[in-house]
């Protein structure tokens, strides 16, 4: 889910059932960070943490505050009662960080999205490595997905652990029974392709009363170079990948024939999906598998199938990296912060919060199989398509160079989708943006 969904409640907040397992208590007053020095081979015995003392921990929040107080909030004050949560952000950017730092503010734990955000982390400052962690209580890695771990690992220098994995980005096609029964064409189904699925919409895009019906909209335009696991940028080459990678010519003649189909142009490309949820003329919109706000759209009658992917590209699905944990290591409270974070880690944590609607990190079946239970109306949904395609580990990109090569993809999609450029133009534009774009960072 990337994945700030700031804003996307429409609906009632859902009540978070209480923790039951009561804070581990006693040790001494003040606890310490794992010693750096340890002799080569010992494994340091983990130093039992008071959590019953009072304290204020700064949370980095990337969403808005309902949910942080759905996600993270309620269940930490549950558990750890005398832990006080203070929350800033709402949102990671680069920028949105350096204001705070400058402002003073001391932050101690993060909840961030997205996998160039630990590059950032790290340029800043405010990465720390828990591997010393990890390994003095043998803190079992393997519990969580294998893709959202790697590219977490993939940041690494010197095998660092600078973020433990919290949630995984899924993406489902949305499509509107409705308009699928009044115009008499069967349903989308799990494990199709692209091609199909455009074969499909040219059947449901129609005009039928004065109304012009959509067949397909492109929905969050991320997910389609994600499915290929391709970067805008080539740190080897350091230029961008347009014309390097034909990939991109993949994906946009998947936009040309969009497009193309009659009647399926909408007035203004853009990810629609008002279109679908309120006006209803979209019949199919592929989005992030974030329920909530569909659930609670009025007269919304819908199912979900499995993200459609590439003919070269089967069973790709989006990028793993919808969220993760970290700790500042300025922070007074590391020992503190480490209990903090295996909490919202844990089994107990993740499933309740896939029960909210949020695809878990961790290999656990449970957790998955109780994905969206908590949500009324859910139970009518093909929900195994949550989980249909595997999640794509997505290449390692610094966030300020990511963020510049990437900045042409959406006005070159609407380009094409609009017949003002060519594929090869658009493509060749692209580079040249980006390329100065990349040059203007490195020239800093």
């Amino acid at each position: 889910m990337n994945h700030t969904r700031k804003g996307y409640l429409t609906w009632a907040t859902i009540l978070v059932t209480a923790m039951t397992i009561s804070a581990c208590a006693g040790g001494a007053a003040e606890t310490k960070s794992p010693p750096a020095n340890e002799a080569a081979g010992e494994t340091p015995k983990a130093p039992v943490v008071d959590m019953s003392k009072p304290i204020t921990l700064t949370f980095f929040n990337n969403a808005s505050n309902e949910i942080f107080e759905q996600e993270i909030g309620a269940r930490i004050r549950a558990k750890y009662p005398n832990v006080t949560i203070k929350t800033v952000g709402n949102g990671f950017t680069r920028s949105n960080i350096e204001k705070l730092l400058a402002s003073g503010e001391q932050i101690d734990l993060f909840w961030i999205g997205f996998q160039e955000s630990i590059a950032d982390m790290k340029a800043l400052g405010l990465a720390m490595d828990l591997t010393a962690f990890i390994k003095r209580e043998g803190y079992d890695l393997s519990r969580f997905d294998d893709s959202a771990l790697q590219m977490v690992k993939d940041q690494s220098d010197k095998g660092e652990i600078f973020a433990l994995p919290w949630q995984v980005g899924s993406a489902v096609l949305f499509y509107n029974k409705d308009l699928f029964d009044k115009f008499g064409v069967s349903y989308p189904k799990d494990g199709m392709t692209w091609n199909e699925t455009l074969e499909l919409a040219k059947k449901v895009t129609r005009s039928d009363n004065g109304v012009q019906y959509r067949g397909l909209d492109i929905g969050l335009t991320r997910h389609f170079y994600q499915q290929y696991a391709l970067s805008p940028y080539d740190p080897k080459t350091g230029k961008a990948t347009y014309l390097s990678d034909p990939r991109w010519n993949r994906i946009m003649q998947f936009v040309k024939d969009l497009y193309a189909i009659p009647g399926n142009r909408p007035e203004k490309i853009v990810e629609d999906r008002a279109g679908f949820m309120q006006q209803k003329v979209v019949a199919m919109l592929p989005w992030s598998a974030y329920f909530q706000p569909f659930l609670g759209a009025q007269d919304l009658n819908f199912n979900i199938a499995a993200l459609p992917v590439f003919d070269d590209a089967k069973g790709q699905g989006v990028s793993p990296a919808a969220s993760i944990l970290m700790m500042s290591p300025s922070t007074k409270y590391k020992d503190e912060g480490w209990e903090i974070l295996k909490f919202l880690a844990s089994d107990e944590v993740e499933i309740g919060n896939s029960r909210i609607g949020f695809p878990p990190a961790i290999k656990l079946q449970a957790a998955k199989d109780q994905f969206g239970a908590d949500l009324p109306g859910v139970e009518k949904l093909n929900m195994k398509a949550v989980f249909h395609n595997k999640l794509t580990p997505q290449p390692v990109i610094r966030g300020d160079l990511h963020s510049a090569a990437i900045r042409p993809y959406v006005p070159m999609i609407q380009n094409i989708g609009n017949d003002k450029a060519d594929i090869n133009t658009s493509l060749r534009d692209s580079q040249e943006a980006a390329d100065k774009a990349i040059q203007e960072i490195n020239s800093r």
